[in-house]
């Protein structure tokens, strides 16, 4: 057998080589989980405290293919059965975004509906967005994902919230913003949970 026809460009190589890259790729992936790992400790005090009761603990997960990218989320609550979802996903994702997302469906999206077109002005004030895509596991801020709610006008807003089959209301942060982003996801986490309690 020949040599293989498939060629590394003399950039592919270099990184090839380089355990660096990887190691500290693996260490900071290592950190994000140790800080949603303190964000979960602050959420799960907080529904404690305010005895909101739910069905499963939060979960930590991580992987290397978002987009073709490594994330790492933590979901609390973390409700899912069939067409019905209830999550508030807090979300590292690598070279992007540090996220937190308000997902609700079925019966958790009819039941919360109202409360959330209540909130519009508050949420219009917040800086946060709402999903305009029926696939509820599109997580990109692109145009054809989330509108920002202080661009859209309140019928637009209460329009979405009725015809989109899940309601995803997210907020997000640079990454560079690492030495805030657990306060930030926490706060969101309790900001969100207290537009639906």
């Amino acid at each position: 057998m020949q040599g293989s026809k498939i060629r590394l460009s003399d950039a592919e190589m270099e990184l090839f080589c380089n355990t660096e890259i990887i190691l500290t790729k693996n260490s900071i992936v290592k950190k994000i989980v140790s800080l949603l790992e303190e964000v979960q400790e602050v959420v799960e005090q907080e529904a404690s405290v305010k005895q909101q009761q739910f069905f499963t603990p939060g979960k930590i997960s991580k992987g290397e293919n978002y987009q073709g990218l490594p994330y790492v989320i933590l979901d609390y609550p973390r409700i899912s059965k069939n067409q019905e979802l209830f999550f508030i996903r807090s979300m590292c994702w690598w070279g992007n975004f540090f996220s937190s997302t308000l997902q609700l469906s079925g019966s958790y999206k009819k039941q919360n509906r109202k409360k959330l077109e209540d909130a519009y002005k508050v949420l219009s004030n917040s800086n946060y967005y709402i999903g305009i895509n029926n696939d509820p596991w599109i997580h990109h801020f692109e145009e054809n994902n989330y509108k920002k709610i202080n661009s859209l006008s309140k019928e637009a807003y209460l329009m979405i919230l009725k015809e989109t089959q899940y309601i995803k209301i997210a907020a997000r942060w640079p990454l560079q913003e690492w030495d805030s982003a657990a306060n930030k996801l926490s706060e969101s986490w309790k900001f969100l949970m207290g537009l639906i309690t």
